[in-house]
């Protein structure tokens, strides 16, 4: 699995040196596109994220809250501080 991982990375370095190179020469003959399209998709992904975490929240399922179990109550050993006084 380590292999295909170093594969893959890569494929990958190569792929962003390529698509970096497209977009340097889309800049230096001043191609609208060449802007256009990195906005275009960084702005889609943001509202991919925001559509994923509005999803995640819709659908998550979450145990009905527990009741919490009541203190147990103490024996009376006698009487309290502020009954002595009172006495």
């Amino acid at each position: 699995m380590a292999d295909t991982s170093r594969v893959w990375g890569g494929i990958l370095c190569a792929a962003i040196v390529i698509v970096a190179l497209i977009f340097l020469w889309g800049i230096a003959v001043q191609s609208y596109w060449a802007l256009a399209l990195p906005v275009i998709a960084g702005f889609l992904g943001v509202l991919a994220m925001g559509f994923w975490i509005g999803w995640t929240i819709l659908t998550i399922k979450t145990a009905p809250a527990m009741a919490e179990p009541s203190p147990p109550e103490k024996q009376n050993a006698g009487p309290s501080p502020e009954q002595k006084k009172s006495a």
